[in-house]
């Protein structure tokens, strides 16, 4: 067995390609706007010290990603916009399994992406603190992970399209049919 035998040109029955999606889902998951999830839960537990390094870590965090925003976010909308656009087309209408494979991984990454800098410009302007920050930030972790498990299932779902309909499976097994003999 070569080494060659684990780089497929196929994106979806890779295995490398479902390793990127998981620590993809589990980091984006796991920290919230920079902000770890067991920081969240130290604080909530222990209050104090660790209140307060969770409150001033997700500050900090929420200022650094509107500055970089103010500075040049339309722009980069715009630019990932087209690219989302421009892989979508080739992965959907061009049938490049590389590129629908991107498209599925990155495109509700990037809508995680959008809903944290709406939640960084509310830390800014209600100035979140304490128990309500810590909520805020709990709420927007639970909606990654929903948003995590219905890409991963549209994942599953493309590849066994990829799989059957796209390779004509059925039209060159042994086997035409599972319904007929």
């Amino acid at each position: 067995m070569s080494g060659f035998s684990l780089i497929e040109t196929t994106s979806f029955m890779n295995i490398w390609y479902w390793i990127i999606t998981v620590v993809a889902w589990s980091m984006t998951a796991h920290w919230t706007l920079g902000v770890p999830y067991d920081t969240i839960r130290l604080a909530d537990k222990r209050g104090g010290d660790f209140a307060e390094y969770c409150d001033l870590q997700a500050h900090l965090n929420a200022r650094r990603l509107i500055y970089y925003f103010d500075k040049g976010g339309p722009y980069f909308i715009a630019f990932v916009g087209f690219l989302l656009a421009l892989i979508g087309g080739w992965g959907f209408f061009q049938g490049q399994e590389l590129a629908l494979a991107m498209f599925v991984l990155v495109a509700p990454l990037m809508l995680t992406s959008v809903f944290s800098v709406r939640l960084a410009y509310r830390i800014k302007n209600e100035v979140l603190a304490g128990e309500e920050l810590r909520k805020a930030l709990r709420r927007r972790r639970i909606w990654n992970q929903t948003i995590g498990m219905v890409a991963i299932v549209s994942a599953a779902a493309a590849t066994v399209y990829q799989f059957v309909v796209a390779n004509n499976y059925f039209l060159h097994s042994p086997h035409a049919s599972p319904f007929y003999p």
